[in-house]
């Protein structure tokens, strides 16, 4: 009894409530929307309270956020079991972030040393990871970061900073081609050797500082509000005097 009682109590029925309150709310937008009269100047006064709100209507519940705060979304549980049994679990890690998942790929799995250019079994893992992408993603960010061993001249690239950009841009366009996100809601950049996570005077730290990481964030209650509001054109609202 004990048990059920803790169950029932785990604030997860927020999750479709604050569903509900936002669908109820469009729906009386587009009710007003659809008023005979209105004045267009009114009407704008309106829309635009609620684009730039930032009262209790708009903000998510903070017991919900509290619920799911260490809960990866279903799709990514069962990316880590693909990496699992591929035995490739080591080479990538998967974490939840406060607004979406952070992706760590390390260059053994991704590039050869000096290049930029998408090794086959770092193409089987972004497929999948790319297969996860729908319309609830925000925005996709991609960071190559390097070791700071100088890098060769035969390359081609000029610094670690243009190596890393060059990764960075390589995962961005793969994934780009494998998913249905718009190409607008990618940002590919670098940070060469200035951001390192381990020390750099050891093998194994070079190793882990030499890595491609996404950073995947999803839209939140808010924002579809916000882009339900965005996509009613006001110059096709009718006025009647």
């Amino acid at each position: 009894m004990a048990e059920i009682e803790r169950k029932s109590g785990n604030g997860n029925w927020l999750v479709t409530y604050s569903d509900l309150v936002t669908l109820l709310l469009v729906f009386f937008v587009l009710l007003y929307v659809l008023t005979p009269g209105i004045d267009v100047s009114t009407f704008n006064d309106f829309i635009s309270h609620f684009q730039s709100s930032t009262s209790v209507v708009f903000e998510n519940d903070e017991a919900s956020k509290q619920s799911n705060n260490d809960t990866l979304r279903e799709e990514w549980n069962e990316i880590k079991q693909f990496l699992e049994e591929e035995g490739l679990s080591s080479e990538v890690d998967i974490e939840k972030t406060k607004d979406g998942v952070k992706v760590t790929l390390r260059d053994s799995l991704t590039f050869d040393s000096g290049s930029a250019t998408l090794l086959p079994r770092a193409k089987v893992v972004l497929k999948e990871i790319a297969s996860v992408f729908d319309d609830e993603v925000r925005d996709v960010k991609v960071q190559g970061h390097t070791d700071n061993v100088p890098i060769s001249n035969r390359t081609g690239y000029r610094s670690n900073w243009h190596l890393g950009a060059a990764r960075a841009v390589s995962v961005v366009l793969f994934i780009r081609n494998n998913s249905t996100v718009h190409p607008r809601r990618f940002e590919a950049s670098s940070f060469g050797e200035y951001k390192p996570v381990a020390t750099n005077e050891t093998p194994q730290g070079r190793r882990q500082n030499r890595r491609v990481e996404i950073y995947v964030r999803y839209k939140d209650n808010n924002m579809n509000i916000i882009e339900a509001l965005n996509s009613i054109n006001t110059d096709t609202v009718s006025v009647q005097g």
